[in-house]
């Protein structure tokens, strides 16, 4: 279950309406980490998740008001996020297309898969990482993507597919694991 689908109690959701501190650090020990998990995912520099992270804080905190329900709270958490963090990706990336990946092999039951998968899901382009996430582990449709990035939907579909391709050649073809990582 994603922390995004939290929902929290109307009392503390008319308190941040008002502004209320107490209320605002419900919210923030609720959200903080899922917020700053997400961005790292999306972004893959701690300095700037930490950054996007403040910035959702900041626009949560100051529109709320223009969140209806505690029920769809979470997911506007959310949405804020994501376009805070895309945002930030188009404003400050450059497409990265030449990735250098270590050889080695993996087996699939290794204790190295996990450092693995993260290792090449760091080396991935930003867009097709920020896109393999938000489909596959945030559960975006690609219409939602596509929207986010003011593309077609194919745009997302493509760099999905790039990004299933490279994590997949990098993790079996290329290898990978706790070598490539020291």
């Amino acid at each position: 279950m994603s922390y995004f689908e939290l929902t929290i109690d109307e009392i503390t959701f008319i308190a941040a309406k008002k502004n209320k501190a107490d209320a605002q650090r419900k919210i923030y020990d609720l959200y903080s980490r899922s917020i700053y998990n997400l961005c790292l995912r999306m972004l893959n520099n701690e300095a700037d998740a930490l950054d996007i992270t403040q910035d959702v804080f900041i626009k949560v905190f100051s529109k709320i008001e223009q969140c209806k329900s505690t029920k769809i709270f979470g997911a506007w958490v959310r949405k804020i996020t994501i376009n805070l963090s895309l945002s930030y990706i188009k404003k400050n990336s450059k497409l990265i297309t030449n990735i250098n990946f270590k050889e080695k092999t993996i087996t699939p039951n290794s204790i190295e898969v996990t450092s693995s998968l993260e290792y090449a899901l760091s080396k991935l382009p930003i867009i097709p990482r920020t896109i393999l996430w938000l489909y596959e582990v945030e559960g975006l449709s690609h219409q939602e993507i596509a929207d986010n990035y003011g593309k077609t939907v194919s745009f997302s579909k493509t760099h999905l597919s790039r990004a299933k391709a490279l994590a997949l050649s990098y993790l079996t073809t290329k290898g990978g694991g706790y070598e490539a990582i020291k």
